[in-house]
């Protein structure tokens, strides 16, 4: 029943905070993802403390600095599926990173941490067919989007190209932290910290930090909280069924993240050709990047 709790906890925070970070309009997006990271450093404190490992935490280099390192390069990755989501859905955007997170997340365990030793014929006949369905659904997804005139075309390839971005940030991000070999609810802590301080710089690189109106604020926030609890969830999640098993069930949160663009933000509209077209390419996508995951 826990493990099953901590999986609804996950899909359910992961498909809902972007959705909800992106729900206030007019913010630019190093702005909503300042806000995001505040809040999610906010629940990463707390739950160190209510979990009584805050005075375990050290500023070593193993053990604070390289999960820091990695909490930047997430929020590299969050500015981009942002800005993806800005401009070809959430939809769309999600099913591009996604399958794209769990690839690069497979190749760097195989590369640095030498987790494909042991592989039988069967299971890399297995990973090539899970390839193909990837790129088969992210063509699928590219193909739904309109063209519209010149400046919504390119405006689309810019979206697509920081979907891809997304997608190789969050698949990389883990790599200091699992190369610090910290616990990961200590580890948890300065990766925040690094997500935050990444997010004060691309702000101040944008402008400045804009002071939001209170409802803005608060909504972001609440985001932030959202990816947070996903986070704190996976952990708990990870500890029992095993890193490779609790990635791959986080990254079913996919069909909420579309549910949400199709009939809430109309990104593509429900009942078209293109939102079926969309609808396809993500479950071809997801299915096959699921079960890459699961080889792990």
């Amino acid at each position: 029943m826990t493990t099953l709790l901590l999986s609804l906890a996950i899909v359910a925070a992961w498909g809902c905070w972007i959705p909800v970070a992106q729900a206030i309009a007019g913010p630019r997006q190093s702005t909503r993802t300042l806000h995001v990271t505040v809040g999610n450093v906010v629940f990463a404190t707390a739950a160190l403390i209510v979990g009584g490992s805050a005075g375990q935490v050290n500023l070593g280099w193993r053990d604070f600095w390289l999960p820091l390192a990695g909490g930047m390069v997430w929020t590299l990755g969050n500015f981009c599926a942002f800005r993806a989501t800005d401009a070809i859905g959430l939809a769309r955007a999600a099913g591009t990173w996604t399958p794209l997170n769990i690839i690069v997340a497979f190749i760097f365990g195989a590369l640095l941490f030498n987790e494909m030793a042991g592989f039988s014929a069967a299971r890399y006949v297995i990973l090539g067919g899970c390839l193909v369905l990837v790129l088969a659904g992210v063509f699928l997804i590219i193909g739904s989007q309109n063209s519209g005139t010149p400046a919504q075309a390119s405006a689309h390839r810019g979206g697509l190209l920081y979907a891809v971005g997304a997608g190789i940030l969050w698949g990389a991000y883990f790599v200091p932290a699992q190369w610090a070999h910290v616990p990961s609810q200590l580890g948890n802590f300065p990766l925040s910290i690094g997500m935050l301080l990444a997010a004060i710089a691309l702000a101040a690189r944008d402008g400045g930090i804009v002071r939001l109106p209170p409802r803005a604020t608060s909504v972001l926030l609440a985001s932030g909280l959202l990816f947070g609890i996903g986070s704190v969830a996976l952990l708990g999640l990870v500890a029992r069924v095993g890193a490779g098993v609790g990635f791959t069930i986080a990254q079913l949160s996919l069909p909420v993240n579309a549910a949400i663009s199709i009939w809430v933000f109309k990104q593509p509209a429900p009942g078209t050709r293109a939102a079926r077209t969309a609808i396809t390419g993500i479950l071809l996508a997801g299915v096959g990047g699921t079960i890459i995951g699961a080889l792990k």
